[in-house]
């Protein structure tokens, strides 16, 4: 669990970074922009809490401990995620992802900084902490699933 605590921390702030490198960069172009950017990831991990996190039956025991505290301020019954929902969490990571690539391809070392950081993140999501989760609604498990049985 320690181990799993710890990959679910380090990919969360590694992506964190990742935000951060992008902002770094879009202040040094514009900075309301820049606050826009961050405003806009701020609101789109809520929408990733209150869509994803809120409904998970894991939230006692999440890997990535503090979206599973704060998802605890929305109290949802565990169920298995609807269309919408998955979009709006499809939606949220393209936004907090797809976006910044308008601004970061005109500095190529904090394009590769962001992808490599953000490659780090989801390795250890897959490997180290779906391995574990018991989210048995999540798609990514039943993704995942699919997979093993190819």
């Amino acid at each position: 669990m320690l181990s799993t605590r710890f990959h679910g921390i380090v990919s969360l702030a590694l992506v964190g970074i990742a935000v951060i490198v992008a902002i770094f960069v879009l202040v040094h172009i514009t900075w309301g922009w820049a606050v826009g950017y961050g405003l806009l990831c701020l609101l789109g991990m809520t929408a990733i809490i209150y869509t994803f996190c809120a409904k998970c039956p894991c939230q006692q025991c999440c890997a990535h401990v503090l979206p599973g505290k704060v998802a605890r301020l929305f109290p949802r019954a565990p169920s298995p995620y609807s269309g919408v929902e998955q979009a709006v969490v499809v939606v949220a990571i393209a936004l907090i992802l797809g976006l910044p690539q308008l601004w970061l391809w005109q500095n190529v070392a904090a394009l590769v900084v962001f992808w490599i950081l953000n490659a780090v993140a989801v390795t250890q999501i897959l490997i180290f902490v779906c391995r574990v989760c018991a989210n048995f609604y999540c798609p990514v498990r039943k993704w995942r699933s699919g997979i093993r049985r190819l």
